[in-house]
């Protein structure tokens, strides 16, 4: 059991309340109805709302469950946090990185999610959110990844493939018409492509936003500056990125008209 993810989605009066009525009662029905006013409690989207918790702790308290009991709340919860994940105007295309070398490594010492876990859990809510979005994975090959508003996000993320080798290039290619900005999660291990660089098959004017899960000096495109940014890692804060250089982008001085 992942403590440190149960304990993220888990309000502190429940932890409380559940393992001081399991810890002391010997009846067992008390204990089933301790657990059910916790899995009540975690599975309330006002609740979840004010956790402000984002969806991978949900996911990675989800894959820990030790039974239906929490499963099943805790997939519930990972749907309500999609609130807590900002709603990108416009038309949006994801690029989930679904090669190889995304299932190798975990994402931290602590968590038993794969890059390509993170990845995908990470371009499904943003996708689910936006006022328009394309969700594509990508690897030697490139397909779209099908998924309905309000559609579970566990269905979507059972529809990733593993694709073989990183061909960026082609997926960014093939994919990209017009879009209002582009999102690319991946390790930035990609092929050459006699193209060019990812970056460079899209407009200088449309944003292109890349997290490098996994943190090498050498990007696919260039960073910070005009349109191009690259961060390192993925991590709850990542969802806000977007919106808050968009809005710096976007602002106007106090007195303009």
């Amino acid at each position: 059991m992942d403590k440190a993810a149960w304990e993220a989605v888990i309000p502190p009066w429940a932890r409380w309340r559940w393992c001081g009525t399991c810890g002391t009662s010997t009846r067992p029905e008390s204990r089933d109805e301790a657990a059910a006013r916790v899995a009540a409690r975690i599975s309330d989207p006002a609740e979840v709302a004010r956790s402000r918790q984002f969806p991978f702790r949900f996911l990675a308290a989800y894959r820990h469950a030790p039974s239906r009991r929490w499963s099943y709340p805790l997939e519930q919860a990972l749907g309500h946090s999609l609130a807590n994940v900002p709603a990108l105007p416009g038309r949006t295309l994801v690029l989930v990185d679904r090669s190889g070398s995304m299932f190798y490594s975990r994402m931290s010492d602590r968590s038993e999610l794969t890059r390509a876990d993170a990845a995908a859990v990470f371009g499904t809510a943003l996708a689910l959110r936006a006022e328009k979005a394309d969700l594509v994975e990508f690897g030697s090959t490139s397909d779209p990844v099908a998924f309905r508003r309000g559609e579970s996000v566990l269905k979507i993320l059972q529809r990733f493939r593993d694709l073989g080798g990183t061909d960026t290039t082609g997926a960014v290619r093939k994919h990209y018409a017009r879009h209002d900005r582009v999102l690319i999660v991946t390790d930035e291990q990609y092929a050459h492509n006699g193209r060019g660089a990812p970056t460079e098959q899209i407009p200088a004017d449309v944003p292109v936003y890349t997290w490098n899960l996994a943190g090498y000096r050498a990007g696919h495109g260039p960073s910070g500056t005009a349109n191009r940014h690259t961060f390192g890692g993925l991590s709850d804060a990542a969802f806000r990125m977007v919106p808050l250089l968009e809005s710096g982008r976007d602002a106007h001085w106090p007195w303009a008209v």
